[in-house]
């Protein structure tokens, strides 16, 4: 399901009747939201008085749901998410895996859900999933179908068992997102999520399958994690560089959104480059990521570009690159 600006306005509506609500969380200018709400008027979707603004039948029917999650939804999800993924594989550094936290894995619902991009009846890709998001937005309530792109077969066995004794809206598919998606999932989804290998070549890999992913037209979301870590400015960038060249807009960047469970290697890796401040374990997750999220414009397309030539896990930046060196 596709929230245009129309659609957004009248999922809004749903939950406010403030219309200087509306107009600060509308997302468009304001003579802008006034056309809109004419014309909503003029079609017996809104009706308007002084200080208010609701909804009719007609349009209550027309307006898309939402899920709002406040701090209760969250705690509550949280502890259905835990008790589900208690047996979960480890993350391993042979596909350059590493786990948000599960304070920051509900905190990327909540920013979903701040956008009003949890709607009920949306189509979900996940381009790599140790995270295990798709079992935390099943659990949500909102998503149709969510469709799991995952190389590691240890984690496709456990989310497709998952999914089949809970009943969940997850398909789940072992793929190697170098090549391109199967032909009957392009242009399939509403919003893609994916936490890429953070090279040039492993950006716009992970990236660019997202967007082949996303349906045609305007109202398409990509949300996906980018660190100051294993990437720098000049990363980011070339990366919205890359991404503003296409019909589409980066609407956020939220910093350090994703926080990191410390992982098994760390402190190995660490030391390999010698410095002495690096020879103790960290005694908290320190590894974060800004969580980006974009949305397709009219004219948007889905395609399968190339990625850059170049390993699409390690370069210069990885943080493990001195021990990989070693090896």
């Amino acid at each position: 399901m596709t929230l245009h600006p129309e659609e957004r306005l009248l999922a809004l509506l749903r939950d406010t009747a403030d219309p200087w609500e509306v107009a600060g969380r509308a997302r468009v200018p304001f003579p802008v939201l006034v056309g809109m709400l004419r014309d909503l008027e003029e079609r017996g979707l809104v009706r308007s008085r002084p200080g208010r603004l609701t909804l009719t039948p007609a349009g209550r029917k027309r307006a898309p749901r939402t899920v709002a999650l406040d701090s209760r939804a969250l705690a509550a999800l949280k502890r259905r998410y835990l008790r589900l993924v208690a047996q979960r594989p480890d993350a391993t550094d042979a596909y350059d895996q590493g786990h948000l936290t599960v304070e920051s894995l509900m905190g990327r619902l909540r920013e979903m859900a701040r956008f009003g991009d949890l709607v009920e009846g949306a189509r979900f890709a996940i381009m790599g999933d140790d995270d295990l998001l798709s079992i935390a937005l099943a659990l949500t309530g909102a998503p149709a179908q969510i469709a799991v792109f995952e190389i590691d077969e240890r984690l496709t066995a456990f989310i497709a068992d998952l999914a089949e004794r809970h009943s969940l809206p997850i398909e789940v598919h072992t793929h190697d997102l170098r090549k391109a998606l199967p032909a009957r999932h392009r242009g399939a989804y509403d919003v893609f999520v994916c936490d890429p290998s953070e090279t040039r070549s492993g950006l716009r890999m992970f990236v660019g399958r997202g967007l082949s992913a996303l349906a045609p037209g305007p109202g398409r979301v990509g949300y996906f994690g980018v660190t100051l870590v294993e990437s720098d400015y000049e990363k980011w960038r070339e990366l919205q560089a890359w991404l503003t060249a296409q019909p589409v807009v980066l609407s956020a960047v939220i910093p350090e959104q994703g926080f990191y469970d410390n992982w098994p290697t760390q402190l190995e890796e660490a030391r390999a480059y010698g410095h002495p401040a690096f020879t103790r374990a960290a005694r908290a997750p320190w590894y974060r990521s800004a969580l980006w999220r974009l949305e397709t414009l009219a004219g948007f397309e889905p395609r399968n570009p190339r990625p850059l030539p170049g390993d699409p896990i390690a370069d210069e930046h990885y943080f493990a690159i001195a021990s990989k060196e070693r090896r």
